[in-house]
């Protein structure tokens, strides 16, 4: 075969996860010697993302096609048939909101999204054979195997290197979507408040936090308008793109927030390695327990327990010993899910 030309296609967006993932892909991809491009026929693209992303007009480019389906189904009836461009044991499916398998429902949210199960299993196995799934702990569905798709940046700062947390601007920080995360944020809000002393220095950046929720996803957007800022919680618009791991970097502590759904199924999300690669100290609430899976038993100490307020607390006076234990985990990751690593499995997978 030629050089490899791995072709994306899937709902793109300047403020989506997948979005970054693909243009690390892309930087990666010229150092493993294969070409990495983002399909304008069958993606939906948000006329933004477009100019950080190497779009490729015509499936004829292609080797390989990684069709990633994320919330609900992308592809008309006529795209799906446009797939056949590339030959079916070249094409991949990616399900990183765990759409494969058994439905899992949890209180209004369930892995099928807008779409029933026996739906997905239709369309999946229509275009390809080869499924994978991020999933990092138990076992996978039947006819899934095992791939990241998310990669861990670049590292940012080292944790042993970064400020006093005194100097820096925020003590508490996160960056991201309010997409089934208000009763988490909440919480945590709730226990820095109940800190001794209090963190005062809050900032919450993303959508949907405050104002109106998405008209077509107002549960899983919904928030108490006005809250966070009653509390002294600094929000702020969305990051530009590709900044998301800068902004991180400017809280002593980021916590990672998941949909609950997908805590449910143990799978993997980019915050798990952006947070890493930020160099900030990691908050991870309970429900997220799973994460010494891939973080190792090290990361003990970050996990929140009975008493988050207290721990928030001692993160904050005793920041040293706790940066020393991340920058140990933080190297560790990074040479496990490096984005050449992580491209490098992919075409192991495809070869």
């Amino acid at each position: 075969m030629s050089r490899l030309r791995i072709l994306f296609a899937g709902v793109f967006h300047w403020n989506a996860g997948s979005s970054h993932m693909v243009a690390e892909y892309a930087r990666a991809a010229e150092i493993l010697g294969c070409e990495v491009g983002v399909s304008s026929q069958l993606s939906r693209l948000d006329g933004v993302v477009d100019a950080h992303l190497p779009v490729v007009a015509d499936l004829a480019w292609a080797t390989h096609l990684v069709l990633v389906f994320e919330g609900g189904q992308f592809l008309s009836e006529g795209q799906r048939e446009l797939c056949d461009t590339v030959p079916r044991h070249r094409r991949i499916v990616l399900d990183p909101d765990g759409h494969w398998g058994p439905l899992v429902t949890l209180g209004a949210d369930n892995s099928g999204g807008p779409d029933a199960p026996q739906n997905w299993h239709q369309v999946y196995s229509e275009l390809s054979s080869l499924i994978l799934q991020p999933k990092i702990d138990g076992a996978l569905p039947e006819g899934a195997e095992f791939f990241s798709y998310f990669g861990m940046p670049d590292i940012r700062s080292i944790p042993t290197a970064m400020p006093d947390v005194a100097r820096m601007p925020y003590e508490l920080q996160y960056v991201g979507a309010n997409w089934w995360r208000w009763t988490a944020m909440t919480d945590l809000v709730q226990a820095a408040a109940a800190a001794r002393p209090a963190l005062t220095r809050i900032r919450v950046c993303g959508r949907w936090w405050t104002g109106a929720p998405h008209p077509e996803h107002v549960t899983a957007t919904s928030n108490k308008q006005g809250w966070l800022e009653e509390q002294g919680v600094t929000v702020a618009p969305p990051v530009p793109f590709g900044q998301v791991v800068a902004q991180m970097a400017q809280g002593a502590i980021t916590p990672i927030l998941a949909r609950p759904l997908l805590a449910e199924l143990r799978l993997l999300t980019p915050r798990m390695f952006e947070t890493m690669a930020s160099g900030s100290m990691l908050a991870i609430p309970r429900g997220l327990g799973y994460l010494t899976s891939l973080y190792g038993d090290d990361v003990a100490p970050f996990l929140l327990g009975e008493d988050p307020s207290s721990q928030l607390a001692r993160m904050l006076r005793e920041p040293g010993s706790y940066r020393r234990r991340l920058a140990f985990i933080q190297e560790r990751l990074y040479h496990r899910f490096n984005y050449r690593q992580v491209l490098g499995e992919l075409l192991k997978l495809i070869a």
